[in-house]
């Protein structure tokens, strides 16, 4: 299951739509109206939306003249209001389209989360909404209603929605610079997923804090396996508890650098994978084929800076690296 990001176009399109032994497919968004910082942004109160340079400002005197209608949606939940504006629109109904073909039982759609946005959306001052309570609290709203009408869209088309937030910039709230303390984003996040129906997920960026992620209220955590796997053999114990309540890890594995991507190849990225779920099974107790059995192989970031070559080959490898460990572990397809 690639990241967001992956082609949907041309004679690798069909990479993107591939359906995994899940049953389970990704929407591509790749494209400045399909990344997740659009389709998540978009819409948003006074907002305006450079999607070339992957800008996003408000207006603050139009935002908080239009909180009001945000908050009285959230507490009403009419999810109609999370639509997004036409252009979003009309991308994420073609990639559903596409989607489609493969007849998936369950679709992946990324969208930003609210830490993420707090900390890139800015007024025209320059100065970032998360030094805004308001602000960050109608975030947090426009994220979940959102959320709720992307999922009753995927719904439309007979699939389950698994709706996942990306985090690129969680990391940062580790940071004495950062206008978010960590206890501050954190409940962001967590009241966020804990208004998700159905299947949710978060893509954490950088080094995991797992101690936070493996409480959150989520059933699957997309991570840097890549570079940053050796934190969460350290977090054995928390990722035993979090596996065996069914949750999930989607191991970020296939690099999406593109030096390290030109160089990588299936079977050593499986054999890398396999060694680490070795060292999290003895290290937690845990079979290795209960980790394996319940990976998701992914990239380790999104793939939207990639060149559509590049992108193709990312995507096809996390198929190829997937069925590479499911042989080691003796997993049917």
């Amino acid at each position: 299951m690639p990241r967001a990001g992956a082609p949907s176009e041309g004679p690798n399109g069909a990479l993107a739509r591939a359906v995994g032994p899940r049953g389970i497919a990704a929407l591509a968004q790749r494209g400045p109206r399909e990344s997740t910082l659009a389709i998540s942004a978009a819409g948003f109160p006074g907002l305006t939306f450079d999607g070339e340079h992957e800008r996003v400002a408000i207006s603050r005197e139009a935002t908080e003249r239009l909180l009001d209608r945000i908050g009285m949606a959230y507490l009403r939940a009419e999810r109609a209001v999370g639509a997004p504006p036409h252009e979003q629109l009309a991308a994420l109904v073609e990639q559903l389209r596409q989607a489609e073909q493969g007849r998936p039982r369950v679709i992946k759609v990324e969208l930003m989360g609210p830490v993420s946005l707090a900390l890139l959306v800015s007024d025209e001052h320059e100065r970032p909404l998360a030094y805004d309570p308001a602000l960050r609290e109608t975030l947090v709203q426009h994220v979940t209603l959102r959320a709720a009408w992307v999922r009753d869209l995927i719904g439309s088309a007979g699939a389950t929605a698994l709706i996942c937030l990306d985090e690129p910039l969680l990391d940062a709230l580790s940071s004495p610079f950062c206008p978010l303390d960590e206890d501050e984003g954190h409940d962001m996040l967590a009241r966020a997923l804990a208004e998700l129906r159905g299947p949710r997920g978060v893509c954490a960026a950088g080094k995991p804090a797992w101690d936070t992620l493996l409480t959150l209220p989520v059933d699957v955590i997309f991570f840097d396996a890549y570079e940053q796997s050796a934190g969460l053999v350290q977090a054995a114990t928390l990722v035993a508890s979090f596996l065996s309540g069914g949750g999930a890890l989607g191991w970020g594995i296939v690099p999406t650098d593109a030096a390290a991507l030109a160089q990588e190849r299936a079977e050593t990225l499986a054999r890398r994978f396999a060694t680490t779920v070795e060292y999290l099974a003895a290290a937690g107790s845990l079979a290795p084929e209960q980790i394996s059995g319940s990976a998701l192989i992914s990239t380790s970031g999104g793939l939207g800076q990639l060149p559509a070559a590049q992108a193709a080959q990312a995507a096809a490898l996390c198929a190829e690296v997937s069925g590479a460990a499911r042989a080691m572990f003796g997993l049917s397809n």
